[in-house]
């Protein structure tokens, strides 16, 4: 990878984190954790997921604005491997935090119902 691009992706990668940051800042009073963290994983993955295109010796770019710029200018559209890669890392993106709420609202329910039974007085005698 040339110099230039190396520079490219920590300016890119650095305005990404900023922006990561920013919007957990915005985020920080919601009452779903996981949601808010969830979102923030799949903002960080579409925007930081990088794919080659074509030629072997090419750079990787971030996938999102190379589809973005795919789509508007070029006139075939967007090259099928950028959108497979996209759509790839966006859905696996939304699988994990799928699981991830899906574990995080069990286990809040488990915890509420441990504390119901240690409120009754009916299982609790001694």
């Amino acid at each position: 990878m040339a110099e230039e691009y190396r520079i490219a992706w920590v300016i890119y990668g650095g305005g990404t984190l900023v922006l990561l940051a920013a919007g957990w800042w915005f985020m920080r009073n919601w009452s779903w954790t996981w949601l808010r963290y969830s979102l923030l994983l799949l903002t960080a993955t579409v925007l930081l997921v990088p794919a080659r295109t074509g030629a072997p010796e090419t750079p990787s770019i971030p996938v999102l604005p190379l589809f973005v710029f795919q789509t508007l200018f070029e006139e075939a559209g967007a090259a099928p491997e950028v959108t497979a890669t996209l759509v790839f890392a966006g859905g696996g993106a939304l699988a994990l935090l799928a699981i991830w709420g899906l574990t995080a609202l069990y286990l809040g329910h488990r915890r509420e119902q441990r504390r119901q039974l240690e409120d009754d007085p009916f299982f609790n005698e001694q």
